[in-house]
């Protein structure tokens, strides 16, 4: 595995990028002069904070790369946004940081401008905004159902099963688990790529297994070497769907090539990273309530 030379270097005690996380050796129109004479300079006061990676995501039928017919988009692949970048059933990377929240996503109704979640805990422990209630109404249902968040993510049972529905004690909680994942992937042309893997729903139970087994081999989680794979399901109705897991392939050997994700690691766990719920809200809304999406995934996960 190699890192090009010229693609970081250290400055001010920084670990600095010298071109851009999304460059690709696809790109064209740009003279080897100025490749060459590029020195990463600053676009100002800037910091890892006010930078959004591209999002890794695994494409599902209603994914609007799919919908819309782009080429190499097809259910089940894994897609890189912004560079619209079909990289297949599987990628190989490693996971840099880890960050935990919760989100409360109102059901998909017909007309309903709502984009965002209804609440959000950043942190995974209070909400950003707390003490709200919200009037619920799912569709082709007359009734209306209130839901309610404290100040904690846990007050009001808003983490237990049954909390969407009162009636029905196998609908799903109120506050969806959501695992955001900074990830250094290869792509196909063999440049790295840093990357957000949102998962959520059918991905918490692989995910918490995954960071299980990464937590057990006694090194830091940026130092090891991974493959996230695809996994094709049935659904009680017959229909397919989709998930992933995880298969471990071994370790950096490369000294030089470890400081660096250690830097990186160092760099963002500092200052964060960006995730745009806002444009991106309805894709992580569906992935948050697969019903919406015609998919069945998530019996195993329901605790009785």
């Amino acid at each position: 595995m190699n890192f090009e030379k010229p693609r970081y270097r250290i400055k001010d005690g920084v670990y600095r990028i010298m071109t851009t996380d999304l460059t690709t050796s696809e790109n064209t129109g740009v003279p080897d002069w100025a490749r060459k004479a590029s020195t990463g300079a600053s676009l100002g006061n800037l910091d890892s904070s006010d930078l959004k990676p591209p999002r890794l995501k695994m494409l599902a039928g209603m994914s609007p790369e799919v919908m819309n017919g782009v080429p190499g988009a097809s259910p089940g692949n894994f897609w890189m946004t912004i560079l619209d970048l079909p990289l297949g059933h599987s990628v190989t990377g490693s996971v840099i940081l880890y960050r935990k929240s919760y989100q409360v996503w109102a059901p998909k109704v017909p007309g309903s401008e709502q984009k965002g979640p209804l609440a959000s805990s950043s942190n995974g422990v209070v909400w950003d905004i707390p003490n709200q209630t919200f009037e619920i109404r799912f569709p082709n249902n007359p009734q209306t159902i209130k839901w309610r968040i404290g100040k904690l993510v846990t007050d009001h049972g808003a983490t237990k099963w049954g909390t969407q529905n009162p009636d029905d004690p196998k609908s799903k909680p109120i506050a969806t688990l959501t695992y955001d994942a900074l990830w250094m992937i290869d792509l196909p042309s063999g440049v790295k790529q840093l990357c957000v893997f949102t998962n959520t729903r059918t991905g918490v139970t692989p995910t918490q297994k995954f960071i299980s087994a990464v937590k057990a081999r006694g090194i830091d989680q940026f130092y090891q070497r991974y493959r996230i794979v695809q996994r094709k399901f049935t659904g009680p109705t017959g229909d397919p769907y989709f998930s992933y897991d995880y298969e471990h392939i071994g370790n950096i050997q490369d000294q030089a090539e470890g400081a660096r994700m250690k830097a990186i690691y160092d760099q963002y766990s500092k200052s964060g990273f960006v995730v745009d719920l806002e444009n991106e809200a309805e894709e992580i809304r569906q992935a948050a309530d697969p019903d919406a999406m015609g998919a069945h995934p998530v019996d195993d996960e329901i605790p009785f």
